[in-house]
């Protein structure tokens, strides 16, 4: 019998599965298609369930108010550019006010990061001064470390986006 493909996407629902993520809030978008499919075709009962806001800043708002009320990382899911820059304001106030939460943005392709597009970010770039945490995922096989790392910073000391 055949092995099933599995992608970084599969990793990305598994880990934060077996964090005891409940809810993920985002906006879907071409970068993170395969995440929003995953999520919405869950192969756990326990994978968290996807709520889609209207912004990528009220969806950090909401993910927010979860580690407020839990004490534990809300999760924002977003697309590249636009939908990682449109998280700002939601981290800041999130890292300020001590509300863990644990924000994934798409990326172009490597190869695609230096043309001029608006797509086109350095997404950890834009987000460590303003979070605990900012890393790039550079391999699948370490998908589920960077999100354990992230996990811990925003639920660790002070508590703050990651």
């Amino acid at each position: 019998m055949a092995e099933e493909k599995r992608y970084g996407a599969d990793l990305i629902v598994e880990s934060l599965t077996n964090h005891g993520i409940d809810y993920v809030f985002g906006i879907p978008g071409a970068k993170i298609d395969r995440v929003f499919e995953s999520l919405e075709h869950p192969k756990s009962e326990k994978s968290p369930q996807l709520i889609v806001a209207r912004h990528e800043q009220n969806a950090a708002f909401m993910a927010a108010g979860i580690g407020r009320l839990t004490g534990k990382p809300g999760v924002v899911l977003t697309t590249s550019g636009p939908g990682a820059s449109n998280l700002a304001t939601g981290l800041v106030t999130a890292t300020a006010e001590g509300d863990p939460v644990l924000a994934l943005s798409g990326q172009v392709k490597r190869a695609d990061l230096l043309r001029s597009s608006h797509q086109s970010m350095r997404n950890a770039d834009l987000f460590a001064p303003i979070t605990k945490y900012a890393a790039e995922v550079q391999d699948p096989d370490n998908v589920s470390e960077i999100i354990a790392n992230a996990y811990q910073a925003a639920e660790s000391g002070k508590q703050g986006a990651s």
